[in-house]
């Protein structure tokens, strides 16, 4: 992802936690969010200096457009410096939840291991 404007990407990635975090909460009424973002990649990002940004909104839009189609929007997770928060966030929660449980450090590994194959894929 190219860094040349930055406050592209971050106008891309606000538009695409809003719609997760406000699908969270709200449910369908966020698609409003969605539908800014693939507004803005068609009149927002068309300059040919924007081609990563326009990429990468286009990714996210289609990673939207799979989950609504799947009805899996619930499994959506946050991107950027929110993703990242959030992730921590939820890793320290269910690691100290495993311990809770009786699980031993080996298995404590395995099931983050698991965890991070389903839930996080190799794209975040």
């Amino acid at each position: 992802m190219a860094r040349n404007d930055p406050n592209n990407f971050e106008f891309i990635l606000y538009l695409y936690n809003e719609f997760v975090s406000k699908h969270r909460s709200i449910g369908k009424e966020a698609r409003v969010y969605w539908h800014i973002l693939d507004m803005y990649v068609e009149l927002g990002l068309s300059k040919k200096s924007q081609t990563a940004e326009k990429k990468y909104a286009q990714k996210l839009i289609a990673i939207i457009r799979e989950a609504v189609m799947n009805w899996n929007t619930h499994l959506l997770i946050l991107k950027g410096e929110e993703g990242e928060k959030e992730y921590q966030e939820n890793m320290k929660s269910y690691v100290e939840r495993l311990y809770r449980l009786g699980h031993d450090e080996q298995s404590v590994m395995e099931l983050i291991i698991k965890k991070l194959k389903l839930n996080y894929g190799n794209d975040n």
